[in-house]
């Protein structure tokens, strides 16, 4: 259910910048161009870095490969220039389907002008395929991101959190795409409790845009019987200047309220854009 942050020892935003993403078969590059260097080798920002690199990136790329070798695919609507970022992310858990219709409903519409809008269908392709909620190691990827890592479940159906932190080939490929992209919004979907998690500090207000757009409560989403530890958006919150939120969809969500949903996040991401004046 909830996101997560991770250690800034774990992944150095240069370091991640460095590493070339792949692009999916059909793309026209053949891998993803190197962020180049500043003239007169001039330290340059993580944030110059991430435009850099978002400029030059194809719009089609995999991130990473599943444990079973499946991308993981991400596609940008919107030109590479565009100075703001909204990612949304369909599907974590193999069992929560849904959200995969309300990225294929993001794709069929034109993004808010001065946003890129990236989408990714599912970041557990082994989970959707098995039709089981972890990852084909039987971790709950949702439990593996290095911030607030535990070792212990919090209840027997959330699975196992891994072995270690960040210790999945879905996570490691995740975490160095978002410290790439840096996102300045990312909706992470899940089933289906019905609700946008109210977050703390900087995700709060966004939190309740989304809830508003949706028309889903806020509220704390609970992890069963105890906190939330090692999720993508906690992890995210932590350690990025952007803001990551959890939606969580209904049980059953119809063509049209995809398609609902998907104008409702599109219609938050445009709030991005400082009003002019």
């Amino acid at each position: 259910m909830r996101g997560s942050r991770v250690s800034t020892t774990v992944l150095a935003v240069a370091t991640a910048l460095a590493v070339a993403l792949v692009p999916a078969a059909g793309a026209r590059a053949t891998q993803a161009p190197p962020v180049p260097a500043p003239p007169n080798h001039v330290a340059r920002s993580a944030a110059d870095l991430a435009r850099a690199w978002r400029a030059q990136a194809p719009a089609t790329l995999v991130v990473g490969r599943s444990v079973q070798g499946r991308a993981i695919v991400a596609t940008r609507q919107g030109p590479a220039t565009a100075p703001y970022v909204l990612l949304v992310l369909g599907q974590m858990h193999g069992t929560e389907s849904r959200g995969r219709d309300v990225v294929a409903a993001v794709r069929r519409l034109a993004p808010p002008s001065q946003v890129q809008v990236w989408t990714i269908v599912s970041m557990n392709p082994d989970g959707a395929a098995r039709g089981s909620r972890p990852n084909a190691h039987g971790v709950d990827l949702n439990r593996n991101f290095p911030y607030l890592w535990s070792p212990g479940y919090t209840n027997r159906a959330y699975f196992w959190p891994g072995r270690a932190p960040a210790s999945e080939p879905e996570v490691r490929a995740m975490m160095p795409f978002l410290d790439r992209l840096r996102p300045d919004l990312v909706v992470s979907l899940h089933q289906h409790f019905n609700a946008v998690d109210l977050g703390t500090g900087k995700a709060r207000i966004w939190s309740l845009r989304l809830s508003a757009a949706l028309h889903l409560r806020a509220v704390d989403v609970p992890c069963s019987t105890g906190p939330c530890h090692g999720t993508l958006t906690q992890w995210f919150n932590q350690d990025h200047p952007g803001v990551g939120v959890t939606v969580e969809l209904p049980l059953t969500v119809p063509s049209t309220l995809a398609a609902t949903y998907a104008r409702a996040i599109l219609r938050v991401g445009a709030m991005l854009v400082p009003p002019a004046g």
